[in-house]
């Protein structure tokens, strides 16, 4: 396996455990079956909507300095899935996406509408990886998408949590 400058430079910004994320899915990847592409640039646009939410959040100005601080880390968890997810794509020869899934925004008022949409956002990516897990020819293609599900998760929790939802996804992910 070759180290690409592209590559190199991903991961060279990103932390260790976001490198094995991209060294996973890259070398997976690089044999690839065409569908599975599709399927990677599927979470690629999910990615990316869930980067431009958490952008829209933070110019709201609406969010107290520790709520921006956890809105910014889980940001940055969507920027190192898009990073990995885009070199994969990159190293089995396809083309990256430069689409964005559309998310209706309510109104964003107060930091709790915020957080709930926040949590909406997360939800939809959660669900989203549990439906296409089965898809993937790749079965350790679909165990890497099953990591980023769970870090999405993870998130889904944290956010009830702060708005004192319980519990925190009483009908699943599968809507």
């Amino acid at each position: 396996m070759s180290i690409s400058r592209t590559r190199f430079l991903v991961a060279s910004s990103l932390g260790a455990g976001a490198v094995v994320l991209l060294n996973q899915l890259v070398a997976r990847a690089e044999s690839a079956d065409p569908g599975d592409l599709d399927t990677l640039n599927a979470a690629i646009e999910l990615e990316r909507a869930g980067i431009k939410a958490y952008d829209d959040a933070a110019s709201t100005l609406l969010l107290s300095p520790k709520v921006l601080s956890v809105a910014l880390l889980f940001k940055r968890d969507h920027q190192v899935h898009l990073a990995a997810l885009s070199a994969a794509v990159q190293s089995g020869g396809g083309t990256v996406t430069d689409k964005t899934y559309h998310i209706d925004y309510p109104k964003l008022a107060t930091e709790g509408d915020v957080l709930a949409f926040a949590q909406v956002v997360e939800e939809k990516a959660a669900s989203t990886y549990l439906s296409v897990i089965p898809e993937f020819k790749d079965r350790e293609l679909a165990q890497v998408a099953a990591s980023i599900m769970g870090i999405e998760t993870i998130h889904v929790g944290i956010l009830a949590q702060a708005l004192n939802a319980f519990p925190p996804y009483p009908s699943g992910f599968v809507k």
